[in-house]
């Protein structure tokens, strides 16, 4: 009999040591939410920055739930939740409302310019690893020149800007270094002072055979390709915004939104593989009237949308395609990878 007793009591000891917190699921699930809400463009212009400016009133918050728990169950579980409730409709308003007088969370002073170049002279053929940063970049086609590459890049902390040269073959590689945390939130990296600054212009040579990679890791970039000579293109948007006009012509492209939104011009003519990874956000293709198209989708938790009228669906399966696709000389095959966001097709 003594030791049920003691058994019991032992129990009822290590229920009384056992004080579920609802502090954070509640807050993971308001911080996926509100991400979630932020990607899919159902809500804008949220103020992230201000909510991380304001981090020490979290930890009275995270104070808060460690007494509220002290108290016996299941009371100290309702006042856990009802913190972490409170928590999220706070970190929701600031979220939405912001601070007066924010400016976001990088202190963007100090932002700098600088020009480059690089002669095109006997060069055959480059690669190009281009990365870009907030404020965003305008890349186009040079005009009269006889540079590979031209223009201004704004940067924040450093800028690396390296050339290496193979005989007629040149490897470019430009990477700006914004000296801010890197996180999965575009928008603290388009306010400030680096709008005023305007977005970094660069010009690529439209006569040199271009293997070309671009990486939109912030802010808003226009990528107008339609005059380059491509022999292969990939473009990863990590975030913000992206729009980009694809040159004709015989060549493969692989992109991928990882968080962000991209609207992309196909080609008139050629023939090209086009495959495109959404991960979370967003992505529009523009078909021009009269291609010949294949749509292969792969798509997960969000989906498709076809709203180009030459563009049927073949059987069951997730195709799409036009009448003439099977007997044209220059098709374009269009594979779309979809996680979390989706893909229109125009």
């Amino acid at each position: 009999m003594e030791k049920e007793v003691k058994n019991t009591t032992s129990t009822e000891t290590r229920e009384r040591g056992r004080r579920p917190s609802l502090f954070g699921p509640i807050m993971l699930i308001a911080l996926g939410l509100f991400l979630l809400l932020s990607e899919l463009n159902l809500l804008t212009d949220l103020h992230w920055g201000d909510l991380l400016r304001l981090w020490p009133l979290y930890l009275i918050f995270l104070g808060l739930n460690l007494l509220v728990l002290q108290v016996p169950r299941p009371l100290g579980t309702i006042l856990s939740g009802g913190v972490a409730l409170t928590a999220a409709a706070v970190a929701g308003f600031i979220l939405l409302v912001g601070l007066p007088g924010s400016g976001g969370i990088l202190n963007l002073e100090g932002w700098q310019s600088r020009e480059i170049s690089f002669a095109a002279d006997d060069v055959t053929s480059a690669v190009m690893d281009l990365e870009i940063g907030p404020p965003g970049a305008n890349l186009y086609a040079l005009q009269d020149s006889n540079d590979l590459i031209a223009g201004t890049v704004i940067y924040h902390n450093e800028l690396q800007f390296d050339q290496d040269r193979e005989g007629g073959r040149v490897t470019v590689t430009l990477n700006p270094d914004d000296g801010s945390v890197s996180l999965w939130l575009p928008e603290w990296l388009t306010t400030g002072d680096a709008d005023d600054e305007g977005r970094s212009e660069l010009g690529l040579s439209p006569d040199v055979p271009l293997t070309l990679s671009l990486t939109a890791a912030a802010g808003s970039s226009e990528f107008d390709l339609r005059e380059l000579a491509l022999e292969e293109l990939s473009v990863d948007v990590a975030a913000g915004e992206a729009t980009v006009f694809l040159p004709d012509g015989d060549y493969d492209v692989e992109m991928e939104t990882s968080a962000g939104s991209t609207t992309v011009t196909l080609p008139q003519a050629g023939e090209q593989r086009v495959e495109v990874a959404v991960n979370a956000g967003s992505a529009v293709l523009e078909l021009p009237a009269g291609r010949e198209a294949r749509v292969e989708v792969d798509q997960a938790l969000s989906g498709f949308e076809n709203e180009h009228a030459d563009l049927q669906r073949v059987g069951s399966d997730n195709v799409w395609q036009t009448a003439g696709y099977e007997d044209s000389s220059e098709p374009i095959t269009i594979i779309l990878h979809i996680s979390v966001g989706s893909v229109t097709l125009r």
